[in-house]
Order: C-alpha cells, then sequence, then structure tokens
C-alpha cells in the first residue's frame, strides 16, 4: 500500500542533564533513525531568585534584582546553549526538525510540562524513567509519577540500556484498544523496518483459542459479529493512518497467568523492548494505583520502554 502519511509525530523530549533523560536521546537513535519526526528539547530550571532571601531594604532589593536578571539570562542562555549541542549531535543520526525550549520552574514541574504540552500540541512526551516500584513513591509523587497519572497526552517512560524495534502493544478490546491502534499506527505510519505485535487475552467464552496471524484472516477467522466488527475497526484505523495492515502482527489466546502476568511472559519471550499500554479515563487515582494490568506492567518492567496512552 502506498503511504498517505503526511503529518510527522512532534515528540516532546524532557532533558534534564541526568543518566535517566540521556537514554532518551540513545532510545530515537536506535527507534527513529531512518524515519522523519520533529523533536522539541525541553529543559525546565529554577529561576535563580527561587533561592535568595527576601531583601526588605528598597535599596539593596533593587540592586539584587538587576544582579538576579543578569544572572537568570546568563543560566538561561547557558541552557539553549546545551540544548542546541544536543540537537545538532542528534541531526547526525536523526532525519528530524529540532525545536529547543527553556522554561523557568515556577511551581509543580509536571504541571508544566502537561500545560506545555497541551500548547504545543505534542504527540508523546518523553522522560527518563526512574524507579516506579515502590507503593510509597506513587504515595509521595515525583515528576514521572504525576504525568503518568495525569498526562492527556500520550506518555513515553524510557528506561533500559539496549532497544530494538519490536514493538508490543497490549490490546484490549475496548475503546482503549482503539485509541492505541489509532496512536500506534499514525507515530510508526513512516516507519520502514519496526515489527509490532498487537497481544490480546481472551476472555473463557470467546470462540477463538488462539490466534496469530494478521489482520485481514482475524476479520475472516472470527464468528463473533461484536468482535469482527472492533477488527474491522481495527483495520480501518491501521489502513486510514497510512500503515500498512503487513506491519502488524495480531496474537490473540487465553492464558493462565492473568493479563498482565501473559503479556509480562510474552514481552519477554519475544524481547520487545518497546511496550506500549493503555491507560483508562482518570476516574480516580484509585483505578490506577490499586492494581490494573497498565500498571503493573509498569511496575515490573525496569529494563524496557513503557508508552502509556490515555
Amino acid at each position: 500500500m502506498e503511504n498517505v502519511k503526511t503529518i510527522d509525530p512532534h515528540l516532546l523530549v524532557c532533558y534534564d542533564g541526568t543518566p535517566a533523560s540521556t537514554k532518551i536521546i540513545s532510545y530515537l537513535k536506535e527507534l527513529f533513525s531512518n524515519v522523519s519526526v520533529e523533536i522539541t528539547l525541553l529543559k525546565i530550571i529554577p529561576h535563580p531568585s527561587a533561592s535568595q532571601s527576601i531583601e526588605t531594604d528598597l535599596y539593596k532589593k533593587l540592586q539584587k534584582e538587576v544582579i538576579l536578571e543578569e544572572k537568570a539570562k546568563e543560566v538561561f542562555l547557558q541552557a539553549e546553549r546545551e540544548l542546541k549541542e544536543i540537537s545538532e549531535r542528534l541531526k547526525e543520526a536523526l532525519p528530524a526538525k529540532f525545536y529547543t525550549r527553556v522554561l523557568f520552574k515556577y511551581g509543580d514541574i509536571a504541571e508544566g510540562i502537561i500545560s506545555f504540552s497541551k500548547e504545543n500540541l505534542f504527540d508523546a512526551i518523553l522522560v527518563g524513567r526512574r524507579g516506579l516500584s515502590k507503593i510509597a513513591t506513587y504515595i509521595l509523587g515525583g515528576v514521572t509519577h504525576k504525568l503518568i497519572i495525569a498526562s492527556p497526552v500520550p506518555l513515553w517512560l524510557i528506561r533500559g540500556d539496549n532497544w530494538n524495534k519490536k514493538i508490543f502493544v497490549s490490546l484490549d478490546l475496548s475503546e482503549i484498544g482503539l485509541r492505541l491502534t489509532d496512536y500506534v499506527s499514525f507515530i510508526f505510519a513512516n516507519h520502514k523496518d519496526v515489527e509490532i505485535t498487537f497481544f490480546h487475552i481472551f476472555y473463557p467464552f470467546s470462540d477463538l483459542k488462539y490466534f496469530e496471524g494478521n489482520v485481514e484472516e482475524l476479520i475472516e477467522l472470527t464468528k463473533n459479529e461484536e468482535y469482527k466488527e472492533f477488527f474491522i475497526n481495527i483495520k480501518n484505523r491501521i489502513l486510514e493512518n497510512g500503515l500498512s495492515t503487513e506491519k502488524i502482527k495480531f496474537k490473540l489466546k487465553r492464558g493462565f497467568l492473568g493479563p498482565a502476568g501473559e503479556i509480562i511472559r510474552e514481552v519477554k519471550k519475544g524481547n520487545y523492548t518497546t511496550v506500549v499500554v493503555g491507560r483508562r479515563g482518570r476516574k480516580g487515582f484509585e483505578e490506577f494505583f490499586l492494581g490494573s494490568v497498565s500498571q503493573k506492567i509498569i511496575s515490573y518492567f525496569d529494563d524496557r520502554t513503557i508508552w502509556v496512552v490515555n
């Protein structure tokens, strides 16, 4: 099928100079080395005034403000130079358009990232993922954790050291599954050598016990009319985004470990280094926190990249 896609994904890279954020650069080089994308490098820095004491003397206050303004300008320009150097290095490996943005930190960083991402219509927020396994971390918060819970923009949690072009999508046979299909087929529509597997654990009463193949075969074999209509919608969304259905393999099976356990086993068995999961609507922090399949996947893998799509 001829590729009809004209819009490139625009990715927001949250960079702070830590080892966790530098892994984002390596991930992009591996996954998008031959793909046209747009990338904005964002660095949020504290304003020098944040560490200053309150001055009551008016003359000294004015003097201090002048000094702080100069210092803020210097810090800002230094951060801009750093991002531009990174973008120049990335241009050697990626056929991408690069933009840089430095913001001073005012208030909560996660809220600042979310606000900036919504204003500029990004297709993903990329963050270097730190530990997510301790329950206390969720309770106490943190930038990454707040983004997982609250970001309306899909979040890519980058972790690990080695990645390939094998993508694993946890397919829910619901509206969430359609959104995941729409998103993944949009992101990879221009990708030439990506391998995508959509994986689903059947309900016990389903008419299929096991299937592995393309969506055309799946539609043909499915007897349940509701499922058949769903898979036809899946196919249409893939094609509408300009992605060939041949690039996506579907694997559906009955499992005994529960959805999370089967997904974990399949990801490890197939050596997928990018896992895509859906996040249900923000009905409440409790729903996500108290054991959803997506939360279990995010908590388990510390050596893979996880995409969380709302």
